[in-house]
């Protein structure tokens, strides 16, 4: 049996919310909610991607398996296609 945990603010789950994964070209969007099971939860709480922490999308590679790449904290996070349809970010 899975767990969902939703990290999330009040009142975050707004209208203009979509998924990492479809923000390729956006220059900086702002994470509004997490969700996944608790070992992905963690995983991204690690990684300082927290609800309110401001991403900026780098171009996704190109083929088949997409990588999705963003700059954060000062880094450079590159995510699998599925962990990156988890984290819902709007324009920041």
């Amino acid at each position: 049996m899975f767990l969902h945990c939703l990290f999330r603010r009040k009142n975050t789950a707004q209208a203009g919310a979509r998924p990492l994964s479809e923000c390729c070209g956006c220059s900086r969007v702002k994470v509004c909610r997490i969700s996944g099971d608790r070992s992905v939860c963690g995983r991204m709480a690690s990684l300082g991607v927290l609800p309110g922490a401001v991403l900026e999308p780098l171009c996704p590679g190109r083929g088949r398996r997409r990588r999705c790449m963003v700059k954060v904290n000062g880094g450079t996070l590159s995510f699998d296609e599925l962990t990156a349809a988890s984290i819902l970010v709007e324009p920041a």
